[in-house]
């Protein structure tokens, strides 16, 4: 399969520590673990973080923004790619292959295609393709940060998934407590 980019932003005010870099099972960290499980899916998959912060290293899209903004990364995704990119953020490690593989195949020829659970629908959790960037510019320019208003612009298709356990996202102590 194509390409994925793993989110991996900085520190977590809610969490008080930068949530991509704690410790998973016998991995260094969450995002090595994510890493792996995605290496055996796509063919190419990369961290976009601001430095090589993890330990071992891990192959990084380094961006240069000055805060992180998952609405930058993809505004940048045509200077990288020319093929639609799997995009998941480093705190959603539990996704299923079998997700993924539904989400490529219904992406046609939608800019987007996303994952929904029967409460929410996932922004960092879908493939991309690189047309999405000149609009997300647009957005930024206009001082538009959200994903969400990107997804209202462009061509989406949203998939419901029953399994909403998969999508969780470790934002608290509690949340990685119940993964521990």
């Amino acid at each position: 399969m194509q390409n994925a980019l793993i989110l991996a932003g900085g520190e977590s005010k809610r969490f008080g520590s930068d949530k991509t870099l704690i410790k998973y099972q016998n991995y260094t960290s969450i995002t090595h673990f994510l890493f792996e499980r995605l290496s055996w899916i796509f063919k190419t998959v990369q961290i976009s973080a601001k430095s090589q912060k993890f330990n071992p290293p891990l192959p990084i899209l380094e961006d240069d923004f000055d805060e992180f903004c998952p609405l930058f990364v993809l505004a940048n995704l045509d200077k990288f790619f020319n093929s639609p990119v799997f995009i998941i953020a480093a705190d959603t490690p539990f996704v299923a292959k079998d997700t993924i593989k539904t989400l490529f195949s219904n992406l046609n020829s939608h800019q987007i295609c996303l994952a929904k659970d029967e409460i929410k629908t996932h922004y960092l959790c879908g493939f991309f393709d690189p047309s999405v960037s000149e609009i997300a510019r647009n957005l930024i320019k206009n001082e538009e940060k959200m994903v969400k208003s990107l997804i209202g612009i462009c061509d989406t298709k949203i998939i419901k998934f029953d399994d909403e356990k998969q999508f969780l996202n470790i934002n608290t102590k509690q949340d990685l407590e119940s993964i521990l």
